[in-house]
């Protein structure tokens, strides 16, 4: 096995569903051993959440299971009772990471919040993901995609182009799983810039990630906007300022163009063949433009109507116009681009059979991503750890089994 950016670091995740896993996965697929722990017989929710193959439900084979939790050893781990918490200290002894998603209170009342298991391991460094984060009034608060989004800010924007009618319509969430993902990507981040102190001072440390802060820092434009000017952001249609980028529909998909400054905008008049209507006192500058692109888009999009996005980015390309698809899952997957970049990776798994995934977000010339293992079964790598790692003998986990504890 090569060297990997992350090698030799040892984490354990007491996570599950999205954000914790996301959080693992990253770690994990650039070399982290990584130990997932799941309860006895039930495991992650994830596993029980599709897409399945055929889709017919399975433990083994759900494709949002698979993909969050490649490069994984799994543990199956009642932590709820003295034997089961003790295994999950005896991991984090040898661990340097924890990364947990289990609300605050839980913790709390299984004595397994940072302020116990730092006395288990003082340099123990301790990534915590909740909805609203370890401390303040919702710290309690349960959460899912479409309360971050709308609690973050994100959706009072989206549709990001606007809508005539804000009551008919009103602000949407993100695609499905949207707000774990981003939320595992910024606990990525921040255990990564805790781990270089923890590296250079030998302690650990609490990173404290509330999902909604996760979110809402990506909104920063808008809050930005509302704190140096005192003006909300809108989502009446062609009032924000400067906001002239639209998606048109072509007759087989779309492409979303800019063609708003002056330079683009003449190209673009080319691209159509210089159509009277354009040259009309209400597209004459950037000023009118902006006040009246609804009518232009309508215009630009009986032209792009008659054309495909392929002869669109073609007559856009050489004329240096912003424009590009707007591409759907299976123009992705069948990319040329993306092949090419070697950007999917096809997993074999045990009971799934052979599963293309997304790959590598970054590549790393000298330390490269890899998928060395597919997801762990429920429980797969029981002995591998408790007896390989912790010393346990296989009579013990007989008993640990049979007592309900793994």
């Amino acid at each position: 096995m090569s060297l990997q950016a992350l090698s030799g670091l040892k984490v354990v995740e007491w996570s599950e569903f999205v954000s914790g896993p996301y959080c693992g996965k990253l770690l994990a697929d650039l070399g982290a051993d990584v130990i997932k722990v799941e309860r006895p017989s039930f495991g992650d929710r994830a596993r029980r959440c599709g897409p399945f193959p055929e889709g017919i439900p399975h433990l083994e084979k759900s494709g949002l299971f698979l993909y969050l939790n490649t490069n994984k050893l799994g543990v199956t781990l009642n932590v709820e009772s003295a034997s089961g918490a003790q295994l999950l200290k005896e991991l984090i002894k040898q661990a340097d990471i924890l990364v947990q998603n289990n609300p605050p209170r839980y913790l709390d009342e299984l004595e397994l919040d940072y302020e116990h298991l730092k006395n288990v391991s003082p340099r123990l460094l301790m990534t915590s993901i909740a909805p609203f984060g370890q401390t303040g009034p919702y710290r309690d608060y349960k959460s899912c995609n479409l309360i971050s989004f709308h609690t973050s800010g994100i959706a009072f924007v989206n549709p990001s182009d606007g809508v005539d009618d804000t009551e008919a319509k009103p602000p949407l969430q993100g695609p499905e799983h949207q707000a774990g993902l981003l939320a595992g990507l910024s606990a990525a981040i921040g255990t990564m810039s805790a781990v270089f102190a923890q590296q250079m001072t030998g302690l650990g440390q609490h990173v404290d990630l509330s999902e909604q802060e996760a979110l809402a820092s990506i909104t920063r434009r808008e809050l930005a906007v509302y704190a140096v000017e005192g003006m909300g952001w809108t989502r009446l249609k062609g009032s924000q300022p400067g906001m002239a980028s639209d998606i048109y529909q072509c007759s087989d998909g779309r492409v979303y163009l800019i063609c708003f400054h002056d330079r683009t905008w003449e190209s673009w008049l080319e691209v159509m063949g210089n159509p009277e209507w354009a040259y009309s006192e209400l597209f004459l500058d950037i000023a009118t433009r902006r006040e009246n692109w609804d009518a232009a888009k309508v215009m630009i999009e009986e032209f792009t109507r008659e054309h495909t996005v392929d002869e669109i980015l073609r007559a856009t390309e050489p004329r240096r116009i912003p424009c590009k698809p707007v591409n759907t899952a299976k123009q992705l997957v069948e990319s040329e681009l993306l092949a090419e970049r070697d950007f999917f990776a096809e997993v074999g798994h045990k009971e799934a059979g052979n599963v293309k995934f997304p790959g590598a977000p970054c590549k790393l010339s000298e330390t490269p991503w890899s998928v060395q293992r597919p997801a762990p079964l429920l429980g797969e790598h029981n002995e591998e750890v408790y007896c390989g790692r912790l010393g346990y003998t296989r009579q013990d986990l007989v008993r640990l089994r049979a007592g309900g504890v793994i």
